[in-house]
């Protein structure tokens, strides 16, 4: 009875992992066929850890007003990235159609970024392939 049940948890040890490495795999080939893309707004979600989060917060914030050049600073540590990087990027990204930046409508001063609809389109792709394989692991555990 004791070795039936140590092998059913040593079968379900196994699953987990086996989605877990699946997991990974499939991430790890998301950001190495990224490079590879001709598209360029797709090799720019992962082109960088900090254009990574840059996404990441234009994105939080793209469906309220938007998020101000010195609130993208604010949040993200300055070990990831210095303000001259993160302004570097965003200009890149406003380059290449991949944000958009407008006034603030409650104060003239400040620009804010949004995604691109491109962009947004991409990163939603993204999210719910991301999800579907978290979903998977959470109902084998």
């Amino acid at each position: 009875m004791g070795e039936h049940l140590l092998s059913q948890k040593c079968k379900i040890l196994l699953r987990n992992l086996m989605t877990e490495t699946e997991i990974i795999k499939e991430k790890k080939r998301n950001i190495y066929s990224s490079f590879f893309s001709e598209d360029y707004v797709s090799k720019f979600l992962f082109k960088s850890i900090l254009h990574h989060v840059i996404s990441l917060e234009i994105y939080e914030n793209h469906k309220l007003n938007g998020i101000s050049f010195e609130t993208i600073c604010a949040n993200i540590p300055k070990s990831i990235g210095s303000r001259s990087s993160i302004q570097s990027i965003l200009n890149e990204a406003l380059e290449k159609n991949i944000f958009v930046k407008e006034q603030s409508k409650s104060d003239k001063r400040i620009k804010n970024y949004y995604l691109s609809n491109n962009f947004l389109d991409m990163i939603n792709t993204w999210l719910r392939k991301e999800g579907s394989f978290f979903s998977k692991m959470s109902l084998e555990n």
